[in-house]
């Protein structure tokens, strides 16, 4: 979430070498007729796989765009080469809209959902015991949770389930702010905390190692809808071109469609997408997000997913006012 640390999926958890420009595959339209057409991100996640998949199987080509995108480091990065005219779209969290809107910036807005479910999962240091008949605040209460610093995403869940929940941060929970993944991982290892807020591929490879269960709350589930990642255009863009606008929509539409009928298919995409990353580090990305519904297949951003954001961003005290959803996302085109 902007400043919050919310893009760490695969750039965080493998290192990948994912800055730079990501080229598409060839489609239908001859190279001189392509549009050149800039998208930044905020980081190589998997999140945005529907989107990869539309340039690799050529979507995007097929309605005259040449699609390139340039990975930046962190969601506001990625929104003010937007703001700034050299980039034409970016995907990633629909909270900058609201960020640049109540600082006055250019306005942009969401077209289409890539995804409408927050990526974080709360796993248990292995020998503490979790009582499945238990409510989440049940089994948290009086425990040393490690998560991100305040205004990261996963503090910024927690404070909204355990206002939700009844439960005093201050005195109910030790909340150990931990801005690395590794220090989290380490406080979980040496015993300093009970529990984390964790993802995959950490979720493996701790549970492999030992070092924790497999999660006993999952936030796709608690929280329920969640506007995480969609597709970004300047207003004024959307505008004067409402065609550009309706082709984007299209291909990323038949790209969700891909991901959802072809596993098989989808799979080898990402192992093309995400080469250095182990495949069994893929594997479990990959299963946990299908497995939690992390992906929008229609596009929709329905209006409980931004108000459910905006709750959570607001108690981390990043937004301070209310932005109406109509000012964040634009379903003309769906």
């Amino acid at each position: 979430m902007s400043q919050i640390n919310r893009r760490q999926v695969l750039a965080g958890a493998a290192g990948l070498a994912a800055t730079g420009l990501v080229m598409g595959s060839a489609g239908r339209a001859s190279a001189q007729d392509l549009r050149k057409f800039i998208v930044t991100e905020p980081g190589h996640s998997a999140d945005s796989l529907p989107f990869y998949v539309g340039i690799r199987k050529g979507y995007f080509k097929e309605v005259g765009l040449d699609v390139q995108i340039v990975t930046s480091e962190g969601g506001g990065k990625a929104m003010a080469a937007v703001q700034s005219g050299n980039a034409d779209a970016y995907i990633g969290g629909p909270e900058h809209i609201a960020f640049a809107s109540v600082k006055g910036g250019k306005p942009i807005k969401a077209l289409i959902a890539l995804s409408n479910r927050a990526n974080s999962f709360m796993s248990a240091r292995t020998g503490v015991v979790i009582d499945p008949a238990k409510t989440f605040a049940e089994n948290i209460k009086g425990k040393k949770i490690a998560v991100g610093t305040r205004g990261s995403t996963d503090n910024s869940i927690l404070l909204y389930l355990m206002k939700r929940d009844g439960l005093d941060p201050r005195a109910d929970v030790v909340m150990l702010e931990i801005a690395s993944d590794a220090g989290r991982v380490a406080a979980m290892k040496n015993g300093e905390a009970d529990m984390a807020m964790v993802y995959e591929p950490f979720i493996a490879q701790g549970v492999k190692e030992g070092i924790w269960q497999e999660p006993f709350a999952s936030m796709p589930k608690e929280l329920g809808l969640f506007a995480w990642t969609t597709v970004n255009l300047p207003e004024a863009t959307i505008k004067a071109d409402p065609e550009l606008a309706k082709a984007i929509v299209a291909a990323t539409k038949k790209s969700l469609n891909l991901v959802f009928e072809d596993e098989a298919e989808m799979r080898a995409i990402a192992a093309e997408e995400f080469p250095t990353l182990p495949k069994d580090d893929l594997d479990a990305i990959l299963t946990r997000a299908r497995a939690n519904d992390m992906w929008q297949q229609d596009g929709s951003m329905p209006e409980e997913a931004w108000q459910k954001t905006q709750s959570i961003i607001m108690i981390s005290g990043v937004l301070a006012q209310e932005v109406p959803y109509a000012t964040i996302f634009d379903p003309e085109f769906l």
